[in-house]
């Protein structure tokens, strides 16, 4: 360590004594050199001390925000529209994808790429370093190609980002900032992508196409008949984790039209980890929806479906079933039994191959919950972690020592607050937020919130800040905590600290998904100044206390941090996945049910009906509403099936993905 840390200060210095003359050039180039060399030599001064004591004592570095840049000519800015594939982009060790980046052009300049001042992008953080996944069009190691063409304000330019593929495998992040070559940097022109490197796979070929060698290869099923008539596998040999391309036909030989179609799967099974076991391709819409297709097919018509099939990763002999269903009804008779014969285990990686990626949002956001609405008497907050700085509305008046008590009113439209050292009457609302530790706590010694079946002691315990506002109707007044998302998700206690926990895992991403489209997307409580309330109407939420008497829960708060489910609701692969509504309940009957079934309106494609399997086994009764994760299905499948709680979800919600937003 001590060679490392002595290499590094040596390369500080180096830079200290001669980068300062390299840069100037460039520093002229952009605009930026705004300082005298006195100013650069301490800056670099001050990082070589940063260096040295990151070495020494052990500082770790973390990936920063949006990177600061200074713009000359703000007539030049642009808004990130979209990308053509969506991060992570999976790339094959050694191979090249080509991503277009697209722009929109909000300022008052053209951009123009015959001229000298053309528009393209640098990699950032550090600023101008060598990328790895340099492509064959960049215009230098840390310069991509241009953003081609005139782009008038109010146009969207393109930009034709070529990377390649490092051989090791990992997950990597590159972050960009747009700007004019040689004049300035282009406002809000930062951008990232992020490239998951992939084993190179070859996949079994054999597209073939043959006829089926059934006797009769017309299947009869109810008012539908089928010619199974494409079929290019029967036996399949692979490694564990290889894709596999399968193709199958179906003709249309009855009189009635197909409205819709599917191709439904089984799942593989042995007496090793459930995630190891799937055929399911990340193409496919579930674990055991290969397809899903609107699309009439009419008599003599064929529906042919070209896709993947994932080989198992543990070695072994299996069996892959695919059947056919019509209009919502499964042609049993027509399922195509594939063996496969997994000859090696999927390779495993070392987890320190994989790099930090960026989520979509640059922090982690706060949420607002309503804990007391009309407290019938005074309230009285008290703090021993940390002062509490005093707001009416949104001027600040004063401090609150902590350990001091401060009582908290309302009468006749006027708030009260009073305090050994502070007094304050207003017709505003009023807010106390923590001074220094956002995690801080606060006490309402008087809120005798106790929930039964957790025992005598009361809630009332709150990370964050305090709010105490009367709605914006006057109907109500509520004590408002004001927290940080993931405070609020450790403080959940719709499970047991007992439960297994990826089950617990699978509920509090559910959980986090849950509150945050309601916060963001819903409104349901823009009247009463807060995003959930701390009950069932949305989630019991107990805070502090909660978190000390279920520790577990706080891990899964933890392990799961930033995780939300997702959808691509638009079905197109240049958008991002929509953050979606992600509701749970007690128990099911058998099955859950879909969104349309309980509470009518548009469907919404991943709150679809699947079979609980537990419940139904133990002979359960509903109890709830019966949309999304069954909570006790889940808890017995992750003990007895073993499934993770990326899978939990993936079973409950059709067609997801699993997201780090923050």
């Amino acid at each position: 360590m001590l060679f490392y840390c002595s290499v590094a200060v040596f390369v500080c210095l180096y830079i200290i004594i001669f980068t300062p003359f390299l840069q100037l050039k460039r520093m002229v180039k952009y605009g930026i050199l705004f300082c005298t060399m006195k100013k650069i030599i301490l800056v670099l001064f001050s990082f070589a001390f940063y260096v040295m004591v990151s070495c020494f004592f052990g500082v770790s570095t973390v990936l920063a925000k949006t990177p600061e840049v200074i713009v000359k000519d703000e007539g030049y800015a642009a808004k990130y529209i979209s990308q053509s594939i969506p991060d992570p982009i999976e790339i094959e060790a050694g191979k090249t994808v080509t991503v277009v980046v697209k722009f929109k052009n909000v300022g008052t300049k053209t951009w123009d790429s015959s001229s000298k001042n053309y528009i393209s992008a640098y990699t950032m953080e550090p600023r101008y370093h060598t990328s790895v996944l340099k492509g064959a069009n960049w215009l230098g190691n840390d310069q991509t190609a241009k953003i081609v063409g005139k782009i008038k304000p109010g146009q969207t330019g393109e930009l034709s980002l070529e990377l390649k593929a490092s051989t090791k495998i990992g997950t990597y992040t590159e972050q960009f900032y747009l700007a004019v070559d040689g004049y300035s940097w282009v406002k809000d022109g930062y951008f990232f992508v992020k490239v998951k490197v992939v084993p190179a796979k070859t996949a079994v070929k054999n597209t073939k196409e043959i006829y089926t060698d059934r006797t009769d290869p017309v299947v009869k099923s109810g008012d539908y008949s089928v010619n199974m008539m494409m079929q290019n596998v029967k036996e399949i040999t692979a490694k564990g984790g290889e894709k596999v391309l399968v193709v199958l036909g179906y003709q249309n030989v009855g009189k009635n039209t197909w409205n819709t179609y599917s191709l439904v799967a089984n799942q593989p099974s042995a007496l090793v980890s459930a995630n190891q076991l799937s055929f399911a391709d990340d193409m496919w819409q579930s674990p055991s929806v290969v397809v899903e297709r609107i699309q009439p097919i009419p008599q003599w018509k064929v529906a042919r479906e070209d896709f993947y099939m994932k080989a198992p990763d543990k070695k072994g002999s299996y069996v892959f079933t695919v059947k056919l269903a019509v209009d919502n009804q499964t042609l049993e008779d027509t399922a195509i039994h594939i063996p496969v014969n997994v000859t090696e285990d999927a390779p495993m990686y070392d987890s320190s191959d994989i790099q930090p990626v960026i989520p979509r949002l640059t922090e982690e956001p706060r949420i607002r919950v309503g804990i007391w609405k009309d407290p019938d008497t005074e309230i009285q907050f008290v703090s021993d972690m940390d002062d509490y700085r005093v707001f009416d509305g949104e001027t600040e008046i004063g401090l609150l020592a902590k350990n001091t008590i401060a009582v908290l009113g309302v009468k006749s439209g006027l708030y009260s607050l009073k305090g050994p050292d502070l007094t304050l009457t207003t017709s505003s609302y009023i807010r106390l937020v923590p001074a220094n530790d956002v995690h801080a706590v606060f006490t309402l010694k008087n809120y005798d919130r106790k929930v039964s079946w957790k025992g005598p002691r009361p809630f009332n315990a709150y990370r964050g800040a305090m709010e105490y506002r009367t709605t914006q109707d006057g109907k109500a007044t509520y004590v408002i905590n004001d927290l940080m998302f993931e405070d609020y998700i450790a403080g959940i206690a719709e499970t047991s600290n007992a439960s297994p926990i990826e089950y617990i895992k699978a509920l509090l991403t559910a959980a986090r998904t849950y509150a945050y489209y309601i916060m963001a997307y819903s409104g349901k409580h823009d009247v009463r100044n807060f995003d959930v309330v701390a009950n069932t109407g949305d989630q019991l939420y107990l805070g502090y206390v909660s978190e000390q008497l279920m520790p577990r829960v706080k891990q899964a708060s933890d392990e799961t941090r930033g995780f939300m489910i997702t959808y691509d609701i638009d079905k197109n692969p240049i958008t991002p996945n929509d953050i979606v509504i992600t509701p749970y309940y007690g128990n099911s009957d058998g099955r859950t049910r879909d969104w349309t079934d309980v509470w009518g309106g548009k469907a919404k494609p991943w709150l679809v009906s699947v079979e609980a399997t537990y419940d139904a086994r133990d002979g359960k009764k509903m109890n709830g509403h019966g949309v999304g994760m069954s909570a006790r299905d889940a808890a017995v499948r992750a003990d007895e099936a073993g499934l993770d709680w990326v899978s939990l979800l993936k079973y409950y919600y059709s067609g997801v993905e699993v997201e780090k937003i923050y």
